[in-house]
């Protein structure tokens, strides 16, 4: 692993329930079998409250949920265990994920994508909520004064879903406030079929990207963790796709040995380095 990820203390900011375990979590893993102290934040875990959007509706029979139970409270219960798992404390945020959420105009952030499982989240910007931007960023400051980090980590936001770009965002300005180093995780699996290049706010550029290889113990205790999460492995494990492949699969086009490994970039200030 890296120098500063070798730091006593990790606070990993998590957009949604499951994204830390999914991209980094044997990063995560590794942490803690060195020594560190590591928690992980989820931003948007918060409990919600029907009537629910159509692409919430059908992502809660995916997930084999039936209408009588509480989603938000079941994949809290998910992550506590995965989590427990990588050996990793947990906080869980207020806020609803963008399943559950309307847009200004009264619409629904998310909807269905005809004939799949993936569903389309409404384009924008942090500063289109600097309401829910404020009130997360505060959150985030509240965990990080908490947990005192040596360093933190969070998601590139590559994909442009709004919730990633939201606690990325403010998971920068705290840092930068704080003087605490960042690096962002490579979000898996959308890396995996997408590539795209993150796009950070004004200030900031990613440095060099960094393969971050972890021992077999690590990789296979992320993706025990992973199984602890049955709502997100019906809709990416099966008969037909093996998820667990594809992330060795994915691993290996940057393992210089072959080994088990995630990437991530550490966050620079513009002003600082030209």
């Amino acid at each position: 692993m890296t120098r500063d990820l070798d730091a006593a203390r990790i606070v990993a900011i998590s957009p949604h329930l499951d994204d830390a375990v999914l991209s980094f979590g044997a990063g995560l893993a590794q942490a803690v079998e060195n020594g560190a102290k590591v928690t992980v934040h989820t931003v948007f875990a918060g409990t919600a409250e029907p009537p629910f959007s159509p692409a919430a509706d059908r992502l809660h029979s995916i997930w084999g949920l039936s209408p009588d139970q509480d989603a938000s409270l079941h994949r809290r219960d998910e992550d506590i265990a995965a989590l427990g798992h990588l050996g990793a404390e947990y906080r869980h945020g207020r806020f609803l994920d963008a399943i559950y959420r309307k847009a200004p105009d009264g619409r629904w952030l998310a909807d269905n994508v005809p004939g799949r499982q993936k569903l389309s989240i409404g384009s924008g910007t942090p500063e289109d909520d600097p309401e829910l931007f404020a009130a997360v960023t505060e959150d985030v400051r509240a965990v990080v004064v908490e947990c005192a980090p040596a360093l933190i980590l969070t998601s590139a936001a590559a994909s442009g879903h709004i919730d990633n770009r939201i606690a990325r965002d403010a998971t920068l300005l705290v840092a930068r406030e704080k003087g605490i180093p960042v690096r962002l995780w490579e979000d898996l699996p959308h890396a995996m079929f997408a590539p795209d290049t993150a796009e950070l706010p004004a200030g900031s550029r990613l440095g060099a990207p960094d393969f971050v290889s972890v021992e077999p113990a690590s990789r296979i205790r992320k993706f025990e963790a992973l199984r602890l999460y049955p709502t997100q492995m019906a809709m990416l494990h099966g008969p037909e796709k093996d998820l667990f492949a594809q992330l060795e699969k994915h691993a290996g086009k940057s393992s210089p040995d072959g080994g088990y490994g995630e990437t991530t970039w550490p966050v620079i200030a513009r002003e600082e380095n030209g």
